[in-house]
């Protein structure tokens, strides 16, 4: 209960800044929107957001954890502040910095749902993912993060959501192991589930089967090659 005030205490305080953001974004301040961003996100990190970007998802929960403990609190805030810079962005007609913008929250977002620091905040994750989700395309995505993504869709039961994470990842390098191999053992788990639980999830046993062979044939393809 401590934990769940003292994030909800950290979102508010960030939620004035945020709608005088959001004010002057509707006037097209965006200079000055800008400039209020960047000093909350100093506020948060002691960084800017230049830095933010060039920094990985690692370091950043490094930065955000005391004494190796991470606060689920700030990373909620840095993945709100990262969201808000990219709608700014966007605004401001710079799409290619808004989705690294967006992609750095995702991310971070993906990587605190599986935290235990975050346990309390699982709902505050959820909601900010689905409003991420609604924006960023895979195509917008490095492949890590795509992968990121399928595994969060598979644990949530959207297996074909998950079955297309792992396509897009393979249309952009049908030859890269890793992604084969990931893919092959996430079918397979798929092979032992219920047919209600595969319906649910949006496919069949026979799909899964016939992805699964298909993986199977684009694996022995690589193989071949490489001996050549």
């Amino acid at each position: 209960m401590f934990q769940r005030d003292y994030m909800m205490r950290m979102i508010e305080q960030f939620t004035v800044t945020l709608a005088q953001v959001m004010f002057k974004r509707r006037n097209q301040n965006f200079v000055e929107a800008m400039e209020l961003l960047t000093q909350a996100m100093k506020q948060l990190l002691g960084l800017n957001s230049k830095m933010v970007l060039a920094l990985s998802v690692k370091d950043l929960i490094a930065l955000l954890s005391t004494q190796g403990q991470f606060d689920a609190a700030k990373g909620l805030l840095l993945s709100d502040m990262l969201k808000a810079e990219g709608e700014l962005l966007r605004d401001d007609d710079n799409e290619e910095q808004a989705w690294r913008c967006y992609a750095k929250a995702l991310e971070l977002l993906l990587e605190m749902r599986w935290m235990n620091e975050a346990a309390e905040a699982q709902e505050d994750v959820e909601e900010r993912l689905d409003s991420l989700l609604a924006i960023l395309q895979p195509v917008h995505m490095q492949p890590r993060l795509i992968k990121l993504l399928m595994d969060y869709y598979e644990s949530t039961g959207r297996l074909a959501k998950a079955e297309d994470m792992l396509f897009f990842l393979l249309n952009r390098d049908a030859g890269h192991l890793e992604w084969l191999n990931a893919g092959l053992q996430m079918l397979e788990r798929w092979q032992s589930k219920e047919i209600d639980e595969l319906e649910q999830g949006g496919l069949s046993g026979p799909e899964v089967t016939e992805s699964y062979e298909l993986l199977q044939k684009m694996k022995q393809s690589v193989s071949e090659i490489d001996r050549m």
